[in-house]
């Protein structure tokens, strides 16, 4: 599997490419306007790095959807299914490199600012004041009450949340693509199962609460719980295994 990880990561190498280089204009921005106290440079760069963020952020969430459409829509890309790998590996390397990617991007950005963010304040205030800052934040989070648990927790919704996205994409994609084969309608129809799938998986979690005894397990930090954690990850589970049973009669040869 380590080879279609390796594979697929390479497919997503342009855009990961394209974010760090506008990370890196947005960083250099930043220092251009700090150094030479550029009040509208700092704050473009600074609007920058916050709204560019979140727009990474969504593409890369969805980016490994839209290189299965592609891997399903051209002929080139079809060739992949033809390997002698089974589908639960294509499948699997393909959601492991939708991880990494955001990891990778996330990691080196989150990085890459928060280090400038830092030697900014070194420069302007000292180093004492680096510290005293860094202090000041961990009594913050400690008098709030929020404890490093909850950061895990929160990457773990966060990780989720996503794996829900991707795997409902996934289902979707299969669909639209085996169905309606190369037809133009299939992206929009793919687009459309994708929304109705969520709807479903949104009722039926609504549902789960009006089982007897469920809601009295609802406890925990961040209002995550057990019922939520338990449902999601098998909603996933199921999602992932129809999209390779699907797959695996279709497009396995």
């Amino acid at each position: 599997m380590g080879k279609l990880i390796k594979y697929e990561l390479k497919k997503q190498g342009a855009s990961r490419m394209v974010i760090f280089i506008a990370l890196a204009a947005a960083l250099l921005a930043f220092w251009v306007g700090f150094l030479f106290e550029k009040e509208t440079v700092l704050a473009i760069s600074i609007l920058a790095m916050v709204f560019g963020g979140m727009l990474a952020f969504f593409y890369t969430g969805i980016e490994s959807i839209l290189v299965l459409n592609r891997d399903l829509r051209t002929r080139q890309s079809y060739m992949l299914w033809m390997l002698p790998k089974s589908i639960w590996e294509i499948l699997g390397a393909k959601f492991i490199s939708a991880i990494l990617q955001m990891l990778i991007v996330f990691g080196t950005a989150g990085i890459a600012v928060g280090v400038s963010m830092a030697a900014a304040i070194w420069k302007i205030e000292g180093l004492d004041r680096l510290i005293q800052a860094g202090q000041e934040l961990s009594r913050i989070f400690i008098r709030g009450g929020v404890h490093w648990g909850d950061f895990v927790l929160l990457a773990f919704v966060i990780f989720l949340a996503w794996t829900l996205v991707i795997m409902t994409g996934f289902l979707s994609v299969i669909l639209s693509r085996t169905v309606l084969i190369r037809s133009k309608f299939a992206g929009l129809f793919a687009v459309i199962l994708f929304f109705v799938i969520t709807f479903v998986i949104e009722r039926l979690y609504e549902w789960m609460y009006r089982i007897p005894g469920v809601m009295e397990m609802t406890s925990g930090h961040l209002e995550w719980n057990v019922p939520d954690t338990l449902y999601y990850i098998a909603v996933c589970a199921i999602l992932f295994g129809v999209s390779g049973m699907l797959a695996e009669r279709k497009l396995s040869v």
